[in-house]
């Protein structure tokens, strides 16, 4: 009777035991409610950046996988002019092998600028090409996936969209080169676009770039603008819509400082007092990351101008 006795006081804590800790490891609805918001929210992200690798992946190619042929150049150019009620532009065999000459210089001396590293203005391009201009301009492109959105990358700016519809030109030529590696940037494009009005061969007035203030004259000195990089955004939203990027940004930072605020709060709570971390308006929280996400994928750069 003694070592009965004994033997059922040895099993009790033990049975005791098992079911205490079964009940503290048990993952009922309730337990799992306060956790499986931030499933989707996961999925939202990696998704997101998997959208984004794969769309710089696809941007980042040569132009032999693209459209930057001289008429897809020429006719989405035309297309804003005669938007905008100008008369459309005629490609010019000089002006064709100007531009050219520049775009293979830019890509093997590897600069981004108008004026040449040894200070050779884009005009003597176009004189030794044999075009005799009244007035001309030029645009510079880089990074873009085809012709169009190179066009719509320069409408996006004020002085690349002068250059674009001023009424004075009336010839363009454009150059192309390929480059694996321009700029740091592999498997790149390079675009120059060369417009310009026929002249007498003294009748150089005027030549045009993108600069910081009106129409440069010939032998003036003016500040050339700084390579402007244009986003998916602009892209998408067709050109002359510049704010739409910086709208997109201001959003996407909302909604990071909303989620951070929120989710503070929450952490705070968690670490304190050892509560749950509750996301108690889960599809708020959800639209929010869904908000900021596309913010980063549609102001990722599309390419570059100057």
């Amino acid at each position: 009777m003694p070592l009965a006795e004994k033997s059922k006081k040895t099993t009790r804590p033990a049975a005791h035991h098992k079911k205490r800790v079964a009940a503290h490891h048990k993952k009922n609805k309730d337990y799992l409610k306060h956790y499986w918001p931030y499933i989707p929210m996961l999925l939202v992200v990696v998704v997101g950046l998997a959208v984004n690798s794969l769309w710089s992946s696809a941007g980042g190619v040569l132009g032999a996988s693209s459209d930057f042929s001289a008429d897809s150049l020429l006719a989405s150019t035309n297309s804003q002019r005669l938007a905008d009620h100008e008369s459309g532009l005629t490609l010019n065999a000089q002006l064709t092998s100007a531009a050219q000459t520049k775009a293979n210089d830019m890509v093997a001396r590897n600069y981004w600028s108008h004026n040449t590293p040894d200070g050779k203005a884009p005009w003597t391009f176009i004189i030794a090409s044999g075009y005799n201009y009244e007035k001309a301009g030029e645009n510079l492109a880089y990074g873009f996936d085809g012709a169009s959105q190179t066009i719509t990358g320069w409408m996006n700016s004020p002085e690349h969209r002068a250059n674009i519809l001023n009424a004075g030109y009336k010839n363009v030529g454009f150059g192309v080169a390929e480059s694996p590696s321009f700029q740091g940037k592999p498997n790149t494009t390079v675009v120059v676009a060369m417009y310009a009005s026929p002249g007498n061969s003294v009748s150089h007035i005027s030549f045009s770039v993108p600069e910081t203030t009106s129409n440069s004259v010939l032998g003036d000195k003016t500040e050339e603008l700084n390579a402007q990089p244009v986003s998916r955004i602009q892209i998408l939203s067709g050109g002359g819509a510049a704010w739409t990027s910086l709208a997109v940004s201001a959003l996407a930072g909302i909604a990071l400082v909303v989620f951070m605020i929120r989710h503070g709060y929450r952490v705070q709570r968690l670490v304190t007092r050892g509560e749950f971390l509750i996301v108690s308006h889960p599809y708020v929280d959800i639209g929010i990351v869904v908000l900021f996400t596309l913010g980063f994928i549609l102001t990722r750069t599309s390419g570059i101008i100057r």
